[in-house]
């Protein structure tokens, strides 16, 4: 069993493609795990049925939870999912990573751009994703310096969840200084950061993932969840590739760090705005000064730290 996904085709459907999981979602079936009782409660207590095919997400598994007198208490406890995902390039496997569940498709599509292994941003390469092997097949034209020797440049950066860069980061060599007329208020960062972590569920309830967001200066437009960071990003940059969104007036929104990997994503892709509850690396900092990218960190409520290209943010109501 398989889907597929190419271009050309219309923006409506491209969003319908992303937002719509029953029609697309496949994975291939692992082993659940049993509890002493022989009971499997992977589908109890309410774990969300949004992966692949309705597969859960999250997964109950009975822990010792300790109190703070040092007593322990036999709870329920809401456990990640995660599977391996292996890319296929015109029929020759690349890499492997680890990933969420969901949104296979979009997340190779956010790869493969983020990597500089696809350029045409107007004609996609045709995706498929096989459940029986747990690969997603991508087949196009893609760059040829950029396939050369890429499992001996492969790099395993800052990343969690087996995500991460398979280049280093001198294909950002590549990419032209970012050019947008996007400003935005402080306190309308502030409320997309209330607004993201309304809609980051899984983020909220399990603790085991990251989320990221692209949004408007007014309101979030898309957002994924991911057991690593650099997977969440490159799911919602392929959610706006799929879409035929442009980015250059955009913000993205993370949960996690802000080293230099995310920030490279970043600039591949063309965003002007990247903003985190967290902190940012030194490397990240001066990449984002180099090519014009305005990078915020500690985004917590009206606090926050603007890094690089201040004039993008302006404290001006």
């Amino acid at each position: 069993m398989h889907h597929h996904f190419s271009n050309p085709i219309g923006k409506a459907q491209a969003l319908a493609f992303v937002r719509n999981a029953a029609c697309r979602r496949t994975v291939f079936e692992m082993p659940s795990p049993m509890h002493r009782d022989g009971l499997n409660r992977e589908h109890q207590h309410g774990a969300p049925a949004d992966g692949i095919d309705g597969r859960a997400l999250t997964m109950n598994w009975q822990v010792h939870r300790y109190d703070r007198s040092g007593k322990p208490t036999m709870v329920g406890d809401q456990v990640i999912q995660e599977e391996r995902i292996e890319l296929v390039l015109n029929g020759s496997p690349l890499l492997a990573m680890l990933a969420l569940p969901r949104d296979v498709e979009v997340l190779a599509l956010g790869f493969l751009v983020s990597e500089g292994l696809w350029r045409d941003r107007n004609q996609l390469p045709s995706v498929r994703y096989e459940a029986a092997t747990g690969q997603v097949h991508c087949d196009g034209a893609f760059e040829p310096e950029a396939l050369e020797g890429i499992h001996r440049r492969w790099t395993f950066g800052t990343g969690c969840g087996g995500g991460g860069t398979a280049r280093s980061l001198s294909h950002l060599e590549e990419c032209r200084p970012i050019v947008s007329r996007l400003t935005v208020r402080p306190s309308q960062l502030a409320s997309l950061s209330r607004e993201f972590n309304r809609r980051t569920v899984l983020y909220r309830t399990t603790g085991g993932v990251h989320a990221c967001a692209i949004a408007d200066p007014d309101r979030l437009l898309l957002v994924a969840e991911d057991v690593g960071r650099h997977n969440a990003f490159d799911k919602v940059a392929g959610m706006a590739l799929a879409g035929g969104m442009d980015l250059s007036e955009k913000i993205a929104l993370s949960t996690g760090r802000l080293s230099a990997e995310i920030v490279a994503k970043a600039i591949a892709h063309g965003v002007p705005l990247l903003c985190s509850f967290s902190a940012p690396t030194a490397m990240g900092v001066k990449w984002s000064g180099r090519f014009g990218l305005t990078l915020v960190g500690f985004l917590r409520g009206n606090r926050m730290n603007v890094y690089t290209r201040y004039d993008r943010v302006s404290a001006g109501e």
